[in-house]
């Protein structure tokens, strides 16, 4: 479970928090290296900053990192949550642009995942930031909540770019409906 937060757009960061429930004695919590049809690699871990860990009662946690894209947490009880900011100003389908105006994300270069919870079901809630109308366009699935969406597994989640902002939807039909925004 995810939640995604900008509380101050015009600096180019986001807030992050994700909840691993049974996770294993090493929670392995990376971020990607590349992204679907971007298979060159690039280190989105250079973005992260401030990542704290707490265990399901809000005990913090110590963190190892046994390379620059990986974040191990061990002595948990079952639960590990994680918070983090990640840092993202070029908007290019590849990266992470956020700014007063907009928020686009390619799911890779934002979310940090866990390793071998692939086939777990995701579910993202994006917080639209004080001040700002902005709206959501996403191949995630939606739920009753119009800012909760899920993901079947990481891979479609990975492969869900996602904007927030004001933009103008128009529908038109040709054969079916075709949506742009």
């Amino acid at each position: 479970q995810y939640t995604i937060t900008f509380p101050a757009p015009e600096h180019h960061y986001a807030e992050i928090e994700v909840t691993f429930p049974s996770a294993p004695a090493t929670l392995e919590a990376r971020m990607a290296r590349s992204s679907p049809g971007r298979y060159a690699i690039h280190e989105y871990s250079k973005n992260v900053f401030d990542v704290h860990a707490f265990d399901g009662k809000g005990k913090e946690l110590a963190i190892v990192r046994p390379n620059p894209y990986q974040w191990n947490v061990t002595g948990h009880d079952g639960t590990v949550r994680i918070t983090y900011k990640i840092f993202g100003n070029h908007v290019d389908g590849t990266y992470l642009g956020i700014d007063s105006s907009h928020a686009h994300m390619n799911i890779p270069a934002t979310f940090m995942f866990a390793r071998d919870f692939d086939d777990r079901p995701i579910r993202v809630t994006f917080v639209q930031p004080k001040g700002k109308n902005w709206k959501i366009a996403t191949q995630l699935h939606p739920t009753a909540d119009p800012r909760t969406f899920t993901a079947a597994n990481l891979h479609y989640f990975l492969d869900s770019p996602t904007e927030l902002s004001a933009f103008a939807l128009r529908t038109f039909t040709v054969d079916r409906e075709v949506r742009v925004a």
